[in-house]
C-alpha cells in the first residue's frame, strides 16, 4: 500500500544543509528505483550498516591518508542509506514502530563499529585508556542523536502533521511489546530504550506534548502549527549541530591528523557543550511557545464572551 505523498516528502525546514543539497538528493533517486524494485526499507538500513562495518575495516587502517578516506566515502554512503531507509518506509506505506526501531539500532550500530576501528587501532598508538574514551563518546553520542531527532520529530509532527513523526509515550511502547515476541520484542525494547532516553535525559516535555496535543483535538491544529513554526523555525536549524554528519566530517579530520583522539574529545567536550546550550535554548522556547497558545486561547474565550 502506497503512503500518503503529504507524508512522504522531507521537511527542507528541518534539513542540515548538507543533506538538504547533496546527501537527501541522492537518496531521493535511489529511493524511487528502490520502489520500483520492491526493496524493504528494512534492507536499505543493512545495507546502510554494511557500509558501517566497511568503514571500520577502512578507518582500522586510519593512518594511511587513502583508507581514511575510503572510510570516509563509505560513511557518505551510510548517510545516503539512512536518508533513503524512512523516506522508502513512507513512500511504500511500510512504516511502523519496529522499523523506526531498527532504523535507530542500525544507526547506532554502524557509528559503534566505526568508533570501535578506530580504538582498535588508537589502542596501540596511544595505549588501551583511549577505550574509555570511546564508551563516554559513545554514550553521548547516543543521547545527542536521540535528542536531535526528537527535535526534527515534533518539528514534522506539529507544523506539517506528520503522523510517522508523533512523539510516543513509553508506556505506549511498554503496552505493545508485551504482545510480542522474539526479533519484534526485541526490537520493541530498542525503541523503548530510546524513547526512555527522549523523556529522562534528552528533555522530551511531555506536559507540553499533552497541552498541544489538547488543543489539536480541539479543531486548533492550525493554530499549534503556526505557533510551534513561527517559535522554533530558527531553532531546529540550530539543532543540526548535534546532526551525524558533523561526527562524520570530525572523524575523517582526525584521522587525516593521525589522532582519533581528537575527534572523542570534540564529541565529548564540544559537542556536549553544544547539547547542554541547545537543551536551554529549547526549555526557553518551550516556555514561549505555552505562554504565547495559552494568551490566544484566553484572548479568543475572552472574545466569545463579548460576542455572546
Amino acid at each position: 500500500m502506497a503512503g500518503d505523498p503529504t507524508q512522504v516528502k522531507r521537511s527542507t525546514e528541518i534539513e542540515e544543509v548538507s543533506n538538504l543539497y547533496f546527501i537527501h538528493p541522492i537518496s531521493r533517486a535511489l529511493v524511487s528505483l528502490f520502489a520500483k524494485l520492491g526493496v524493504h526499507p528494512n534492507a536499505v538500513s543493512l545495507v546502510g550498516m554494511i557500509f558501517g562495518g566497511l568503514a571500520a575495516l577502512s578507518y582500522f587502517h586510519y593512518e594511511r591518508w587513502e583508507l581514511a578516506l575510503t572510510g570516509f566515502l563509505l560513511m557518505i554512503g551510510w548517510h545516503v542509506m539512512d536518508g533513503a531507509d524512512g523516506q522508502l518506509a513512507r513512500l511504500t506505506g511500510k512504516t511502523s514502530e519496529l522499523g523506526k526501531a531498527m532504523d535507530g539500532l542500525v544507526d547506532h550500530l554502524s557509528f559503534a563499529l566505526v568508533y570501535v576501528g578506530l580504538t582498535l587501532a588508537a589502542a596501540d598508538t596511544f595505549g588501551n585508556w583511549v577505550w574509555w574514551l570511546t564508551v563516554v563518546a559513545g554514550v553521548s553520542h547516543i543521547v545527542q542523536a536521540t535528542t536531535y531527532e526528537l527535535q526534527r520529530q515534533m518539528y514534522d509532527y506539529w507544523v506539517f502533521g506528520k503522523e510517522s513523526a508523533r512523539p510516543i509515550a513509553p508506556e505506549e511502547i511498554r503496552a505493545g511489546i508485551a504482545k510480542k515476541s522474539g526479533l519484534n520484542r526485541f526490537l520493541g525494547g530498542v525503541l523503548l530504550a530510546n524513547v526512555s532516553i527522549q523523556n529522562s535525559v534528552a528533555g522530551a516535555d511531555r506536559q507540553l506534548f499533552a497541552q498541544l496535543e489538547s488543543w489539536k483535538d480541539a479543531g486548533e491544529t492550525e493554530r499549534v502549527s503556526e505557533a510551534y513554526r513561527s517559535v522554533n523555525r530558527s531553532a531546529v536549524k540550530t539543532w543540526s549541530v548535534l546532526s551525524s554528519n558533523y561526527r562524520t566530517i570530525g572523524i575523517f579530520i582526525a584521522c587525516l591528523a593521525k589522532n582519533p583522539v581528537y575527534f572523542f574529545l570534540f564529541e565529548i567536550g564540544l559537542l556536549n557543550l553544544s547539547l547542554v546550550l541547545l537543551r536551554i535554548m529549547q526549555s526557553r522556547r518551550n516556555e514561549q511557545l505555552l505562554v504565547r497558545l495559552t494568551n490566544e486561547s484566553n484572548l479568543s474565550s475572552s472574545d466569545a464572551f463579548v460576542a455572546a
